[in-house]
């Protein structure tokens, strides 16, 4: 099983800094460990991410 290294908060400016693809990959981790979907917009938003970050490029 391969581990993707994620970057701690601490470790970033913004993460908006982070490339596409770990945004989209944080995103779907947040969303799938969230209780409810207020709980997920809560943990996007302290991280400067959107919901949207988690969609591929070409279904934005």
């Amino acid at each position: 099983m391969k581990r993707t290294t994620v970057p701690s908060v601490a470790d970033l400016h913004s993460a908006h800094e982070l490339p596409d693809d770990q945004r989209r990959h944080v995103v779907r981790l947040v969303a799938s460990a969230a209780e409810d979907v207020d709980d997920c917009a809560l943990l996007l938003a302290i991280l400067g991410l959107d919901a949207a970050d988690g969609l591929a490029q070409d279904h934005r």
